[in-house]
C-alpha cells in the first residue's frame, strides 16, 4: 500500500512536470513561429514632451476628409491624454482656402490646421516649427517620404508634417480588359499606346469606346499628369531654388522634353493621331470610366472611394502609372500638409499631437481609409502588400512635384497649355506661355 501510494504520488508528480513543460514549450514554441506583424513590431506613441496641468483644448481646422476618419482615432488620443481636447472643424474645399487666408490675415488661425504643400511658402510666417524635442530634421529625412521632407523642411526647421502621399495611378476596367484580351496592365508608355489600340472602338473619325481618357483640360487630374509626362520626359521644372520655371528649357541634348510630353499628352484627343481614343463629347472623365464609356483613367487612389460608391458593380483594379525609364521611376504628388499656428498657447502640445498622428499605428488607421498612402516609409512598405493602396504605396518613395507658387495659377497655365496645343499652336509656343504664367505664380509666393 505504501508502495501503490509512493507510485501514484510520483505518477502524479511526473504528469504534472510534464503538462508544465509542455505549456511552456507551446507557448515558446508559438511565440517563436507564430508571424510577426509589422504593426506589433513598431514601437506605440511616447509623447515627447512634459504635458501642462489642467485641461486643454486645441482648435484644428480640416478639410475633404470627414470627421468620421477622426473619430476612432481621436478616442485613442483621449486615452492618452485625457485633459486634452482635439476640436475639429471640417471646412468644404471650395471655402477652405479663403477662409484659412482670412483667418491668418486677421491673426485668428486655429492652433493645428492643414494647408497644401505648395502653400507652405505663402504661410510660413504664421507657423510655428517643430520642437527638436518632437522632431529632429535627422529623424524626420529618415522617417518620412523624400518629396515630405524636401518640401516641409525649411532653412533646416521643420515647418509642418503629412499623414499621406497620394500618387497618380492608373485604373483600369477588368472586364474589357478581359474582353480584348489583355492579361496585365502596361508599365510603360509605349505598352499603354499598344493597350489602348487594342481596346478603343471607333466607328468612322467618332470614339464609341474610349480606350485610356486623355488628351484634354477636362480631363480629372490633367494639371497633374501633364507635369508628370514632363519629368518623365526630363523636364526640370524650376530653377534650384525655385524663383521661375525652366520646363520651356531642352535638356543638354536639345531634346525639348516639355513639347514632346505635350504633344504626347494632346495626341489621344486628336482625330488625326492613331492614339485617338478621347473626346470631351465623353463628358466627365470619371463618370465615364464608371459607366463603362472608357476603359481607363489615370487618377490618384482617393479616387477609388467615389467609384466604389457610386459604381459598386464595376469592375476595376488599379496599378503603378506607367514609366519612360522602368529603372528610374518618376511618380507625381500633390498633397496635404499639416501645420501649427505660431500663435497657438500650446505649440509643443500640437506638434506632440502631429507625433501622435504621425506614429506607425495611428496613420494606418487615417491612411486606409482615405486611400492616401502612408508618408512614413516604413508603412508605406507594409501597405504595399495592400490590395486596394498597394500599388499606390509602392510609389511613395519615388514621388515627387514642384513648386507652382500659387497652385490654383500654375495648374490653371498647365489646363491653358493643353488647350493652346489643341487649338492647333506649335507645342514648343504653348509651353513657353505657360512657363511664363508659372514663373509669374511663383513671383507671388516667393519660395522661402
Amino acid at each position: 500500500m505504501h508502495i501503490y501510494k509512493d507510485t501514484i504520488k510520483s505518477f502524479v508528480i511526473t504528469l504534472g512536470v510534464i503538462v508544465v513543460l509542455s505549456l511552456i514549450a507551446f507557448l515558446l514554441g508559438g511565440w517563436i513561429l507564430s508571424p510577426r506583424s509589422k504593426e506589433s513590431s513598431r514601437a506605440t506613441y511616447k509623447p515627447k514632451i512634459t504635458y501642462p496641468n489642467g485641461a486643454i483644448t486645441l482648435t484644428y481646422w480640416r478639410s475633404v476628409d470627414g470627421r468620421e476618419v477622426f473619430d476612432p482615432i481621436l478616442t485613442q488620443w483621449k486615452l492618452a491624454h485625457p485633459n486634452v481636447t482635439i476640436q475639429i472643424t471640417n471646412i468644404p474645399y471650395a471655402q477652405y482656402s479663403t477662409k484659412l487666408a482670412e483667418a491668418a490675415a486677421s491673426g485668428k488661425l486655429p492652433d493645428l490646421f492643414m494647408l497644401r504643400s505648395d502653400w507652405l511658402s505663402r504661410y510660413m510666417s504664421y507657423l510655428s516649427p517643430a520642437p527638436r524635442a518632437v522632431f529632429t530634421t535627422d529623424e524626420y529625412r529618415k522617417t518620412f517620404a523624400p518629396i515630405i521632407a524636401h518640401d516641409l523642411i525649411r532653412n533646416e526647421e521643420i515647418m509642418a508634417v503629412s499623414y499621406g502621399v497620394p500618387t497618380l495611378g492608373l485604373y483600369y476596367n477588368t472586364d474589357m480588359y478581359a474582353k480584348a484580351g489583355i492579361q496585365a496592365p502596361p508599365t510603360s508608355w509605349q505598352g499603354l499606346l499598344d493597350v489602348n489600340a487594342r481596346l478603343v472602338s471607333k466607328s468612322g473619325a467618332g470614339i464609341i469606346t474610349s480606350g485610356v481618357a486623355l488628351g484634354t483640360a477636362n480631363i480629372s487630374s490633367a494639371a497633374s499628369i501633364l507635369p508628370l509626362l514632363m519629368m518623365q520626359n526630363g523636364a526640370i521644372m524650376t530653377n534650384t531654388p525655385p524663383t521661375q520655371a525652366t520646363f520651356q528649357n531642352p535638356d543638354s541634348t536639345k531634346y525639348a522634353s516639355s513639347s514632346r510630353a505635350l504633344d504626347f499628352y494632346t495626341s489621344f484627343a486628336k482625330p488625326g493621331k492613331s492614339s485617338y481614343s478621347w473626346s470631351d463629347g465623353f463628358g466627365d472623365s470619371t463618370k465615364a470610366f464608371m459607366a463603362g464609356k472608357t476603359a481607363m483613367i489615370i487618377d490618384y487612389p482617393y479616387r477609388y472611394l467615389a467609384i466604389k460608391s457610386q459604381a459598386p458593380k464595376l469592375n476595376f483594379k488599379m496599378a503603378k502609372i506607367p514609366q519612360v525609364n522602368g529603372q528610374n521611376p518618376i511618380n507625381y504628388s500633390e498633397y496635404w500638409a499639416e501645420g501649427v499656428s505660431n500663435k497657438s498657447s500650446y505649440p509643443d502640445v500640437a506638434w506632440d499631437f502631429y507625433n501622435f498622428m504621425t506614429s506607425y499605428e495611428i496613420m494606418n488607421l487615417y491612411s486606409i481609409p482615405t486611400m492616401k498612402p502612408a508618408s512614413r516609409l516604413d508603412l508605406a512598405q507594409s501597405q504595399q502588400q495592400n490590395d486596394i493602396i498597394g500599388v499606390f504605396a509602392e510609389q511613395v518613395p519615388t514621388a515627387q512635384s514642384y513648386y507652382k507658387g500659387d497652385g490654383t495659377d500654375s495648374d490653371n497655365a498647365m489646363l491653358a497649355m493643353i488647350n493652346t496645343s489643341l487649338a492647333g499652336f506649335d507645342p514648343a509656343i504653348a509651353v513657353r506661355i505657360a512657363s511664363e504664367k508659372v514663373t509669374s505664380s511663383i513671383a507671388q509666393y516667393p519660395y522661402r
